[in-house]
């Protein structure tokens, strides 16, 4: 399987599969150095390759990164934040390369092994389900936390740490991958974007209710304080790296059953194309995540 998913799927000597992907940070464009550290940057770096591995019911082994900062102590700094999270996540970092550059880059790519068929973002049917793991909306909380200049506040410690230091859903996509999930896509740039992708490569219609979507308490009262909407956030503000799973009712139940985080309901898959943003049963129009070209 070549580009178009989370990862590319190789095969390898002996018949073993492997899937690869790689992702950049860039600071100015991804984060500011006045809000995250070196370290950080470092960490979350290698977590949302972990990620991407994740989306296709893989096991993380390798990475290689490559980048630079301004210093010596800044790119020792990312450094070691990527060795921190290769511990954390049980990956092996290969080698890579260092330089100077008047802004912190880093480029980590991962291998990653699978033991069964890869789950693809092509594989939705009618009749599906739909389910997200764990929370969504925190990232984003977190990041207007940070761009507010909010951290000292004690309520959005958590926030902030769900921004900066991501949890990639590993356990969960190989478990929802052994139970024979349909697809899957990882939340990097927002439900409203990553849904669409897997209505596109799948050539059905998503319906989404984000009356459904899980939010935790503490990013409601944030984000309604910030003047914000909580749920049109949660749908849109992107880096969550949960994962959305396309299932049938009895995958999505075992799943629930067996996942170390919640499995969550939002949605269906319905025949035609198209992805359907409900709220009271009213469609919601102009939802839309991330943008890599966006002019801010």
């Amino acid at each position: 399987m070549p580009i178009g998913d989370d990862c590319a799927v190789v095969r390898l000597g002996g018949g073993k599969d492997w899937v690869a992907a790689a992702d950049m940070l860039v600071e100015g464009r991804h984060f500011e150095a006045s809000w995250a550290s070196p370290r950080d940057v470092g960490f979350k770096a290698v977590a949302v390759n972990v990620s991407d591995v994740a989306a296709m019911g893989g096991t993380p082994r390798f990475v290689l990164s490559s980048g630079g900062g301004a210093g010596p102590e800044t790119t020792l700094g990312c450094m070691e934040g990527i060795f921190e999270a290769c511990e954390e996540f049980g990956v092996y970092p290969l080698g890579g390369d260092t330089t100077s550059s008047p802004a912190l880059t880093v480029n980590v790519a991962i291998l990653g092994e699978l033991k069964g068929p890869p789950v693809l973002r092509s594989g939705a049917r009618d009749g599906d389900l739909l389910a997200v793991t764990g929370e969504l909306g925190a990232s984003a909380a977190g990041l207007l936390a940070l761009m507010s200049g909010d951290v000292s506040e004690r309520r959005v410690g958590r926030l902030v740490r769900k921004h900066l230091r991501p949890e990639p859903r590993v356990f969960a996509g190989r478990t929802a991958a052994g139970l024979g999930a349909r697809a899957m896509i990882d939340l990097s740039d927002g439900l409203a974007s990553d849904v669409r992708h897997v209505s596109e490569r799948s050539g059905v219609g998503c319906r989404v209710d984000l009356g459904l979507l899980p939010i935790a308490d503490d990013v409601r009262e944030y984000v309604s304080a910030m003047g914000r909407d909580p749920q049109v956030l949660a749908a849109t503000g992107g880096e969550d790296y949960e994962l959305l799973i396309s299932a049938p009712e009895a995958v999505i139940e075992a799943l629930a059953a067996e996942s170390d985080v919640p499995v969550t309901i939002v949605g269906e898959v319905v025949a035609g194309d198209g992805v359907v943003f409900l709220r009271g049963g009213e469609p919601v129009g102009n939802l839309s995540g991330w943008d890599h070209f966006r002019e801010e």
